[in-house]
């Protein structure tokens, strides 16, 4: 009697456990998110006198939490539609327009912290102001700045470094490029204090960049400094000698024609030893420096690297005018950075290691941003721009490399640096 009663109990608990399994099968076939999502419709407005660039831009809607990223098309209205999950999202946007006076323009905006949520009635509706820029002549080719290892298995951030490329079909002139990295140091976890809500409550950056710790230019009386179509110039950021004497995954930076940041009020000797004797008379100016650090701190994580031109005035005198300075707002320190309007910047680009930070770039310079993350730590990689193969072919062979204000259409990350080639 007991063993029939506990073979009636197993084949009871036998059928529970089937029923509890299609159960569970049946709520995986079903979309979970049935009743959890809304449509965001997006509306693209163009600035004065483009309003007739609507159809086709690309419209990229990420969700910073997983990661997972959708892309879209505006219509011939400059509309878009999804259907999203609840959460926050950043909405970046990229178009280029027809060619003025041979100048291409540019729009981009990102929308930081889009909110899609239970409470919701209906569709979500946003309008989005696009920043208009122009490709640039001189453009950040790459950034070198997460390290290498040496033979000894350490670990090794001494030999970073920037590259400048002429990206046009004239002569750039180096003589008078500023050269930055904005505030913050690396990205941060919450939006940039130098941002607002418009009124229509999406995060807007200022149009007016902060620079931090150090601004360095290219000497020169204008024309000294020539840089021709296709070519490209090396600015080593910190110690400009060979490093791959010890380090074979490293750079040699003591190259003639390269630059360097280099200046005695850099005191660490680790990160600022005499450059090599190749890179006489080519070091950068130091126009300004706050703060007591004895070493130019350039982010190994995710800086956000900029250059740029100070018009007639002249970057010194603008720079020593406290009216261009300003404190970072919401704070009491007494840390100033100078101010530089986004019209002067010629190239800038966000880097990020992981795509939850917040951006530091308004979107005229930079609507998105480019990922290196730890994984890609400590072995010769770079962020490096993207050939952009149709113009390329235009230009009879010169490289043109992508210029689209938008890192992550912009920016890949190299297997190594393209300096060792």
């Amino acid at each position: 009697m007991k063993k029939s009663l506990y073979i009636i109990y197993l084949l009871a608990f036998a059928t529970l456990i089937c029923s509890c399994q299609q159960k569970l099968q049946d709520l995986i076939d079903e979309n979970p998110y049935g009743e959890g999502t809304r449509k965001l419709n997006i509306n693209l407005i163009y600035p004065v006198g483009f309003e007739h660039e609507k159809a086709g831009a690309e419209i990229k809607v990420l969700n910073p939490s997983n990661g997972i990223e959708y892309k879209l098309y505006s219509n011939d209205l400059g509309k878009a539609s999804i259907d999203l999950q609840y959460g926050f999202y950043r909405v970046s946007v990229t178009d280029k327009g027809t060619p003025v006076s041979g100048a291409v323009p540019i729009f981009n905006r990102s929308v930081d912290q889009v909110r899609l949520v239970d409470t919701l009635k209906g569709d979500l509706n946003i309008n989005v102001e696009l920043a208009l820029s122009y490709a640039g002549q001189l453009i950040i080719k790459e950034v070198y700045y997460r390290g290498s290892t040496g033979l000894d298995l350490k670990t090794f951030q001494y030999d970073k470094y920037i590259t400048f490329y002429n990206n046009s079909n004239e002569i750039a002139y180096l003589d008078s490029v500023c050269f930055g990295i904005v505030e913050p140091y690396n990205a941060p976890t919450n939006p940039t204090p130098w941002s607002y809500l418009n009124a229509a409550g999406q995060r807007v950056i200022r149009d007016t960049i902060p620079i931090i710790e150090a601004i360095w230019q290219f000497p020169g009386t204008g024309k000294s400094h020539p840089l021709q179509p296709g070519k490209e110039v090396v600015v080593a950021l910190s110690a400009a000698v060979d490093h791959t004497i010890l380090r074979p995954m490293s750079v040699n930076l003591n190259v003639p024609g390269y630059w360097v940041c280099y200046n005695q009020r850099y005191t660490n000797a680790s990160y600022h030893p005499s450059p090599g004797p190749n890179l006489a008379n080519h070091w950068l100016d130091l126009l300004w420096k706050e703060g007591t650090s004895s070493a130019y701190p350039f982010s190994t994580v995710n800086p956000a690297p900029v250059i740029f031109r100070i018009p007639e005035i002249g970057a010194q005198a603008y720079i020593n005018n406290p009216a261009n300075r300003s404190r970072k707002p919401g704070t009491t320190s007494a840390t100033e950075y100078v101010m530089i309007p986004s019209s002067w910047v010629l190239d800038g680009v966000e880097c990020f290691d992981v795509t939850t930070k917040n951006k530091r770039f308004p979107a005229s310079i930079d609507a998105t941003f480019v990922v290196m993350g730890d994984a890609d730590r400590y072995l010769g990689k770079t962020v490096h721009r993207k050939v952009d193969e149709e113009a390329t072919q235009k230009a009879g062979g010169r490289i043109v490399y992508m210029d689209t204000n938008n890192s992550a259409n912009d920016f890949y990350v190299r297997s190594s640096q393209s300096i060792k080639e």
